[in-house]
Parts: C-alpha cells; structure tokens; sequence
C-alpha cells in the first residue's frame, strides 16, 4: 500500500505540474489579448532568443527553447506570417536560414514585457522569495536528473 501511496503522490506532483504549466500559459494569453497583443506562449518563448541573439538559426532556437526543430519552425512561420520575423540566409552557408527580428516584431516584443511581468507577478502573489528560490532549486535538480539519463 506505501508503494502505492507514493505512485499516487508522484503522479499527482507530475499532474500539479503540468495544471500548473497549463494555466500559466492560459494567463500569459489572456493578459495578452486583454491588452490588445496578439501572441501565445510559444511565440513569445521563441522570440525571446531572437531577442537577444539577432540572426539565430532555427536548431539554436530549438536548443535554447528546448522544443524540437519542427514545433521552432511552426511557430516561426506564424511569426514570419504576422511580419514580426524575417528569414535571412547565412553568409556562409546559404542552406542555413537565420532569424532576425522585424521593426514590428521589435515592437511587439517590448510590448509583451509587460504582460510577462503582470503574468509573473499574478503566479507569484502571496509566495516569497525565498519560496521561489527553493522552487527553482527543486526544478533544476529534477531537470538536471532528467537531462543527465
């Protein structure tokens, strides 16, 4: 019965998580379509690397985002669809396709900080820093433990 017991609280830890994954991405959209942006969850979360690094290519997006080459190259085309992204090829290697950021999609960006932050914040009210701290070692160690096998 222990064993059982245990089973049970890990699923429900594995299930809490994902809940948790699920209604965080749900708030992201809806504080963004309240304010107007058109974006998801995804989108954001592959154009935060072409942020920060102008030209990437689509497998270091893939490895930064962790998602697979095929779900960064869905999301791209969206994003290249409503303008906020350009395809470049490489100077070096024109097989290669690099990412740059459009003036819109620059725009775009700096508008959705906000929205992150107000997103943050709402998952983070009533929960100390000192909590999110202890959180974020747990996670690291169970990612780390993952990544690892």
């Amino acid at each position: 019965m222990i064993k059982n017991d245990k089973l049970k609280s890990d699923i429900n830890l594995g299930m809490l998580i994902g809940q948790i994954h699920r209604l965080s991405t749900k708030r992201f959209v809806l504080n963004s379509h309240k304010s107007g942006l058109d974006i998801s969850m995804d989108q954001w979360i592959v154009l935060g690397p072409i942020w920060e690094n102008d030209g990437i290519s689509h497998k270091e997006i893939s490895e930064y985002c962790l998602k697979d080459k095929t779900s960064v190259t869905k999301i791209i085309d969206t994003l290249e669809k409503k303008n906020l992204v350009v395809r470049v090829s490489d100077q070096l290697d024109h097989r290669v396709k690099r990412v740059v950021l459009s003036n819109k999609g620059k725009e775009l960006f700096l508008q959705a900080i906000p929205i992150m932050e107000l997103t943050r914040d709402q998952l983070r009210e009533g929960i100390t820093e000192q909590d999110i701290e202890s959180l974020r070692s747990v996670l690291t160690k169970i990612y780390n433990n993952l990544v690892s096998i």
